[in-house]
């Protein structure tokens, strides 16, 4: 059974920090206007709704999305775990290492807070309250060599407007750590929880120069 834990593209679909304009599907064409199709231009940023991140997003010569191969996307020991967190809460070293004999073991690592619960409710909560990886957590999965990427039901792997403040530590930490690794920002990942994951396909758009892709992220359970 396949199981997609991405969300869709839309204007009202999509939540995004203000700065970032929300997509939208512009149309040329229309049949009923006279045209022989339809056809449209889709305008949206990198880092739209479900997307992933590659070390280039902060690292000056890391890694974009069209350096990785297509098989740094598929992932075949994904493990997910729940870490509920509330405001600006942190995913510590602390929580993690409860999880360790798992974590171990995986290739993708779903954390799942919760707090995806006020992406539709209360979407401004969402956005500037999100939880995110502490320092410390993040330098905890930037040691596990095993580990390829990993997924938040968050808006960012840190909170994004912190984020900002501190030129994003906590990114440069996991995404700096040397090696072929990705970070999934705002996975809809309730439809998993408690789910026996077989393997999890990030699926990008594969734009050359980029460092970041919306993504359709699907889950063999």
């Amino acid at each position: 059974m396949f199981v997609e834990i991405s969300y869709l593209i839309g204007e009202k679909e999509t939540v995004l920090i203000e700065s970032l304009s929300k997509p939208r599907l512009i149309a040329r064409t229309r049949m009923n206007e006279g045209g022989k199709n339809n056809t449209s231009i889709l305008e949206m940023s990198s880092h739209n709704g479900t997307h992933v991140d590659t070390p280039l997003h902060v690292i000056p010569d890391g890694l974009g999305i069209t350096d990785l191969d297509i098989n740094d996307y598929i992932f075949e020991k994904p493990v997910i775990i729940k870490c509920q967190k509330n405001d600006l809460e942190r995913i510590t070293a602390e929580d993690l290492k409860k999880y360790e004999d798992k974590i171990e073991k995986c290739d993708f690592l779903m954390v799942y807070t919760g707090f995806s619960g006020y992406r539709m409710t209360d979407s401004e909560r969402f956005i500037h309250k999100s939880p995110g990886f502490s320092l410390d957590g993040g330098e905890f999965i930037a040691k596990k060599s095993n580990i390829r990427g990993i997924m938040v039901d968050c808006l960012g792997i840190e909170n994004i407007p912190e984020g900002r403040a501190s030129g994003f530590a906590t990114h440069k930490v996991i995404l700096g750590s040397g090696r072929k690794i990705i970070a999934v920002e705002d996975g809809n990942l309730a439809p998993v929880v408690d789910k026996e994951i077989k393997r999890v396909f990030v699926i990008p758009l594969r734009v050359v120069g980029s460092e970041a892709s919306p993504v359709t992220v699907i889950a063999e359970l």
